[in-house]
């Protein structure tokens, strides 16, 4: 213990306490400066802004990300924002288009910035003093389309300087230092101001440090389509730096690594709160909840040592090919009320999966828009084949899909000449007859035979006449009848050397020929009715 003698030696002062007031004066430095709290965005009038860009870096346009159909609404709603405040134009083509990265906010909402890591700050010149020395000067007009980002809507050029540009942090030090320089005890400190008082609050963090940040930060990287809400944060706020990262075993850093798995709990805001839990949680009378989930996924018992390395830092080695999914996703996994989260996804634990896919499948949709309702909102390893076996078993899909495509038919080749290839059947009955049609596929030369019966003899008969007046065939095709599959017709073929081609059961179209002539001998008898003898014609 140290007595009051100390005090002066150490420096240490004691004040008076002179008047003691509410520290709620909020309310009323809201009131007094009305036009800075009212909620619209503010514009700079000093001189405009413009970038040094290297020439020699060529232009650089990337393709716009997926977003998760639960996230589509909230960034068309932020886009249509921006446009109304004179944020964002849209453009129909630029020379510089760079993909969004869309970090949720702790209300829900989401924020719209380029990842200008892959893009734009590969091209910018920096310069030690916070505004650039200008070498190739842009127009205000061409410094607004470098910015341009590309997003499920399309393109839009940016007319504000844009969070994640490398040399925005100087542009903008540099005029808050010229704003706030006359004022005293008042130093800006990028977009914070930084107001000196006899007492002073007292800042904790937490640093946490693995060799997947080595690839996530680094600077000339683009930022991953899937990462979890805090990395995407550090990602975004990283960009508009130039730094080394150094990767060091936490053996080495063991005061932070301590203090980085034993976080205090009323200081950690991350994650953001997420759509899909949300969406989870406000919907009425649901038959899933996120209690639900996080209850199942405590009872897990896989699922369960991944909340537990999440929370507290994953294991250097682990050769269980079990968690290898998780594994490779550990930077994009986080935890929110006690629910394990893949990006903005929530991870279904086994023993929810079936009442899932029972949900998601409720209206019978088919396999690709199951997916894609599924990964609007949730994931587990295999989900994607586990649909496809629940959609394949479903008896009320089987019964109601359509007819798969019919094979296409093999057309015939042409025959060597006429009366090479006859097709037969039968037509009738008709008017109590029934006719066997014989027809030539080289000439489409057609024979009629009025039959009293159809058996094998009595077709054998018939065709036997025809033989004698026109010659013998080559092959005959027919259909499967049991007067053309019998014995004694195959025998009776094979004594004459001619070949018999059947055609496939339940496809008449094989033989369509002879079937086009069924229909066209039925035709014209129909229309020879109101003839005394019509098929003496025949």
């Amino acid at each position: 213990l140290l007595g009051l003698q100390w005090f002066a030696p150490l420096g240490i002062e004691v004040t008076g306490v002179d008047h003691i007031g509410e520290a709620n004066w909020e309310e009323q430095l809201a009131r007094d400066f009305q036009e800075v709290f009212d909620g619209t965005l503010g514009k700079y009038r000093g001189p405009p802004i413009s970038f040094s860009l290297n020439p020699n870096v060529p232009p650089i346009r990337l393709k716009p990300r997926r977003v998760p159909y639960a996230l589509r609404p909230k960034i068309d709603e932020q886009i249509d924002k921006l446009i109304k405040q004179g944020v964002l134009e849209p453009i129909d083509h630029a020379r510089w288009e760079t993909p969004i990265v869309t970090p949720i906010k702790p209300d829900g909402s989401v924020r719209i910035s380029g990842d200008y890591k892959a893009t734009l700050n590969c091209a910018l010149q920096q310069s030690a003093y916070p505004i650039p020395v200008v070498q190739h000067l842009l127009h205000s007009l061409e410094t607004a389309e470098a910015q341009t980002i590309v997003t499920h809507q399309g393109a839009f050029r940016c007319k504000r300087l844009q969070f994640g540009v490398s040399v925005a942090p100087g542009i903008f030090q540099s005029l808050m230092e010229r704003l706030l320089q006359e004022i005293k005890g008042v130093v800006p400190y990028f977009d914070d101001v930084l107001v000196s008082a006899t007492n002073q609050k007292e800042l904790e963090g937490r640093l946490s440090d693995h060799k997947p940040l080595l690839g996530i930060l680094a600077g000339n990287r683009a930022t991953p389509n899937i990462l979890s809400p805090r990395m995407t944060r550090w990602s975004e706020f990283l960009a508009a730096y130039s730094y080394r990262l150094t990767h060091r075993p936490g053996k080495t850093i063991t005061h932070t690594d301590a203090l980085s798995r034993t976080p205090l709990p009323d200081l950690d805001t991350d994650p953001a709160p997420t759509t899909a839990t949300l969406s989870i949680e406000t919907l009425p009378d649901l038959p899933i909840t996120a209690s639900d989930i996080a209850r199942e996924t405590n009872k897990d018992k896989r699922l369960a040592r991944v909340l537990h390395w999440v929370e507290k830092g994953w294991p250097e080695k682990d050769d269980d090919e079990t968690f290898r999914t998780f594994r490779n996703r550990q930077t994009e996994l986080s935890l929110q009320k006690g629910c394990l989260l893949w990006g903005d996804w929530v991870v279904i634990p086994e023993k929810l999966q079936g009442k899932v896919l029972e949900l998601l499948h409720e209206g019978h949709p088919g396999i690709v828009r199951t997916k894609a309702l599924a990964r609007s909102y949730a994931w587990w390893p295999g989900m994607d084949k586990r649909i496809e076996a629940w959609v394949a078993a479903c008896n009320r899909c089987q019964e109601t899909r359509p007819s798969p495509p019919a094979a296409p038919i093999l057309e015939w080749e042409t025959p060597r000449g006429p009366w090479s290839r006859i097709h037969i059947d039968f037509a009738g009955p008709t008017k109590g007859h029934t006719f066997l049609i014989m027809v030539d596929a080289y000439s489409n030369w057609l024979e009629v035979s009025s039959m009293r019966t159809t058996t094998t003899e009595a077709v054998t008969k018939e065709l036997s006449k025809l033989f004698a007046t026109h010659g013998l065939p080559d092959i005959i095709v027919s259909d499967n009848g049991p007067q053309f599959t019998s014995l004694e017709f195959e025998k009776f073929l094979a004594e004459w050397g001619i070949r018999h081609a059947l055609t496939a059961p339940a496809h008449p179209a094989a033989n369509g020929r002879a079937e086009r002539m069924v229909q066209f001998t039925k035709k014209n008898i129909q229309k020879m009715r109101k003839l005394r003898s019509p098929l003496d014609r025949l």
